[in-house]
């Protein structure tokens, strides 16, 4: 590359990063994406577009573009619980979502992200990493950023705005944020598995004993399911308190004693498993620096209860690219600021309450309880899923209706009377 310069130069070509040079492109302006990965690529992930993620691919105009490569929507999950319960029930909307979801392997998704960013104008760098800023983040100039093409050689770019969604390693931003923002609180394991049984469509989620405080996943992925995609997430100070590692763990979840195995007994790997870190954590006023804004992972925009981030990583896109519209037609870097208030005032009592949710399921009693609660309840179940796919806000629970139906003494006593059965 040669230097140049743009309005908006876009660091990082994942689903935050896309959807803010879509929506800047849509808005006129001139926005450049690089991403040192040509496309396609795979991105370690679960996989799961959750229903508050379909609605942003929605009004991004892709959900059309999802089903008609052949992907079909997911419109359960299912819970299995320390105590060895299951609950299945459908994911209602109120506002935050469709009521379904979808499974489509990042390699994919990630390309139909960029083409369709490339469609609504932006340019994009394939190859081309981004190394720091020339001038540190403290200049009051345009930031120029130092990228290295493929060809080995560097160059500068300078812009007006820079968004940093280089994801949760986050090479770029490192060189621009503390490094302690980056510091992972969470780690988890994924790969891809032939012959997994009895899928029906549901996105499975296992709560073992052994697992605490993490979970492991089964989901259908791929047009037909299959491959599956199987893994697991746990924090990373629970990790090394442990005598296995993660690869170990792993192993656990795929064998007889885990309460996935009669859909894992005669699977077998399609991909090597794969580790990628999670940052859980939500701090104030760490989404800005100067001139240039983090979205997505890099942003710790990942729902502390679930482990989802694709919905906050299009939703962050999204206000990026008004706060930087709204700063380019003013001039005004003050303008700029609104994106982290805004993220902020939109995401922190519900990450709030997603965290202390996840207190009460890492716990063996916790999870079995609300599990038979919602196995005897299809009102609770269908909320509670919605809370666990995004798009139920975490106060639903809250509601004085729903107390009273999960706190009938009635209730509690049928669904505590054996503590733990005898698999569990």
């Amino acid at each position: 590359m040669r230097d140049e310069s743009c309005e908006v130069l876009v660091i990082g070509a994942g689903p935050a990063g896309c959807a803010t040079a879509l929506f800047l492109a849509r808005q006129g302006r001139d926005v450049l994406v690089v991403d040192r990965a040509t496309f396609p690529r795979d991105k370690i992930c679960g996989d799961g577009l959750a229903p508050r993620t379909v609605a942003m691919l929605r009004r991004m105009g892709l959900e059309d573009r999802i089903r008609a490569a052949g992907y079909r929507p997911a419109l359960d999950y299912r819970i299995v619980s320390s105590w060895r319960d299951a609950v299945r029930a459908g994911m209602p909307s109120f506002g935050k979502g469709a009521s379904y979801a979808y499974v489509v392997p990042r390699r994919e998704l990630d390309l139909l992200i960029l083409q369709a960013t490339r469609a609504a104008g932006a340019r994009v760098g394939e190859g081309v990493r981004a190394l720091h800023l020339a001038d540190g983040p403290a200049s009051g100039e345009a930031p120029r950023v130092v990228v290295r093409g493929s060809d080995g050689l560097t160059s500068t770019i300078r812009a007006r705005v820079v968004v940093a969604a280089d994801g949760s390693r986050g090479s770029f931003s490192r060189t621009v944020m503390p490094a302690k923002r980056l510091e992972p609180y969470a780690v988890a394991i994924r790969a891809y598995m032939h012959g997994v049984a009895g899928l029906d469509g549901a996105l499975g989620f296992f709560l073992d004993r052994e697992l605490l405080p993490g979970y492991g996943w089964v989901f259908p992925s791929g047009r037909e399911g299959q491959p599956a995609n199987v893994g697991l997430g746990i924090r990373v100070s629970a990790l090394r308190r442990r005598p296995e590692n993660l690869r170990e763990l792993l192993d656990w979840f795929l064998g007889p004693a885990s309460s996935a195995w009669p859909h894992l007994r005669a699977a077998s790997f399609a991909s090597p498993p794969a580790t990628f870190p999670l940052q859980l954590d939500f701090p104030r006023g760490r989404r800005r620096e100067g001139s240039t804004l983090f979205a997505g992972d890099v942003a710790n925009l990942i729902d502390p209860l679930s482990g989802e981030g694709i919905a906050y990583a299009l939703e962050s896109g999204h206000a990026a690219a008004q706060a930087i519209d709204r700063g380019l037609r003013t001039g005004l870097v003050r303008d700029l600021a609104t994106y982290d208030a805004a993220v902020w005032r939109g995401l922190s009592l519900e990450f709030l309450g997603a965290y202390l949710v996840r207190q009460l399921l890492v716990r063996p009693w916790g999870n079995g309880v609300v599990v038979r609660l919602l196995r005897r309840d299809e009102g609770l179940a269908r909320g509670g899923m919605g809370v666990l796919s995004n798009s139920v806000p975490v106060t639903w629970l809250m509601r004085p209706v729903v107390l009273r139906r999960a706190l009938s003494p009635h209730l509690l006593a049928r669904v505590t009377r054996v503590a733990r059965p005898a698999r569990g």
